[in-house]
């Protein structure tokens, strides 16, 4: 019953746009902001720094987890056929890791356990860092997700129609072609490629 229901939902767009891609900017950003936070706890000792930390990192772990149920409503839409299909359910579990490691660094954040120096406890600061390694492969699949794969482009959506018409016409030099000139450019033109 629930398969069905989530069948007839329409995808997470907004003049399409996709949500998930628009909600994780607040995750990413706020676990980025927190590490540097803790960084910044652990060389001076200043108190507002291990505050500013924890408010960063719950930030993350409220809107990380809206971003998450939102990209896993955008990940019903893939078909099971889709290259992006199995990438995206690694970006997933990667994610669900994400925030796994934040649930143990917020405990640890709490004030009641704060040291009392300013500094955050090394415990806390490893985990949001461990956090913050995980989310940075993640975000490496959820950009081949889009940019190689061409999840939620629609030229990538456009493009797929063409190949699919252009072999059944027995046409598969010109997908070749267009193939190599983008490999080529990605070559030419990529600071590391």
């Amino acid at each position: 019953m629930l398969n069905r229901m989530i069948a007839t939902l329409k995808d997470p767009l907004i003049k399409g746009h996709p949500l998930h891609a628009m909600l994780s900017d607040v995750p990413v950003g706020s676990l980025v902001a927190g590490s540097a936070f803790d960084l910044m706890g652990m060389l001076t000792g200043n108190r507002s720094w291990r505050v500013a930390a924890r408010a960063a990192h719950t930030c993350a772990f409220g809107s990380g987890c809206v971003a998450a149920l939102v990209g896993l409503w955008d990940y019903q839409a893939v078909p099971r056929e889709h290259p992006a299909r199995w990438e995206g359910a690694l970006h997933g579990s990667l994610n669900a890791s994400v925030m796994a490691l934040l649930v143990p660094s917020l405990l640890l954040r709490r004030e009641a356990d704060a040291p009392a120096s300013g500094r955050p406890a090394t415990s806390a600061v490893v985990f949001g860092a461990a956090a913050l390694a995980v989310l940075g492969i993640s975000g490496w699949l959820g950009g081949d997700l889009v940019y190689h794969l061409g999840w939620r482009v629609t030229p990538a959506e456009h493009a797929e129609q063409l190949e699919d018409a252009l072999r059944q016409r027995g046409e598969t030099n010109l997908i070749e072609t267009a193939h190599d000139t983008v490999h080529t450019y990605e070559q030419e033109h990529s600071l590391v490629p």
